[in-house]
Order: structure tokens, then sequence, then C-alpha cells
């Protein structure tokens, strides 16, 4: 419970700086795919919740 709780602390730190790469990489499959506001939106915020769990997983190893 205690590493769940301290990967999720690293998590809320690296989320600021991990919401650019998410744009970068939701404007790339935006020129490949015609995608809507809505769903443009929700990729940015999907990636960006994903990239910050991930770099807070690897800083956690």
């Amino acid at each position: 419970m205690q590493d769940i709780v301290i990967t999720l602390v690293f998590m809320m730190a690296i989320l600021m700086f991990s919401v650019y790469p998410a744009i970068k990489i939701t404007a790339f499959i935006a020129q490949r795919k015609n995608l809507s506001p809505k769903a443009q939106n929700f990729l940015t915020l999907f990636f960006t919740i994903l990239i910050s769990l991930v770099a807070a997983i690897f800083l956690k190893i």
C-alpha cells in the first residue's frame, strides 16, 4: 500500500512536465487521423496521465 502511495506522489510531481509531450503526441495522431476536438482532449488527458504514471514507476524502481 505504501508503494502505491509513493508512486502516486511521484506521479503528481511529474504531471505538469508530462503535459507538453502528451500534446505533441496527440497533435501527431491528429495529423494522421481526423479527430474531433473532444477526442483530442481525451487523448491529451490520457497520454498525460500515462506518461506521468510510467515516469513515476521508473522513479520508484
